[in-house]
């Protein structure tokens, strides 16, 4: 019980001091049940459909990233990112498996 009341204090004074410009949101691309959760769904869909579901969930991360803070240009980036961790989902894991390793 002591333990768990000290680990409280600790935590609320570490967050005591956080100002929102110090908090950045975590990478939508490394949101790995966001990225499955999307790579699932475009898996199923073909053509036109699937074409407006990424163009459709594309627009629901830029605005959700420049939301958290994050400019444009960097939040474009950030989705762009996200589209090619989907891609890997979708085709195994396969594209960073195979980029040959060079030793020296």
């Amino acid at each position: 019980m002591l333990v768990q009341q000290w680990l409280i204090r600790c935590v609320s004074s570490w967050f005591g001091k956080m100002s929102p410009e110090k908090v950045r949101a975590f990478p939508i691309d490394r949101q790995v049940f966001l990225v499955r959760e999307v790579a699932a769904k475009l898996g199923n869909l073909h053509g036109e459909p699937a074409t407006s579901f990424w163009r459709a969930k594309a627009s629901e991360l830029l605005d959700l990233v420049v939301g958290s803070g994050r400019d444009k240009i960097a939040a474009g980036d950030e989705v762009r990112r996200f589209f090619l961790a989907v891609q890997r989902e979708m085709s195994g894991g396969t594209a960073a498996e195979s980029t040959p390793i060079l030793s020296a």
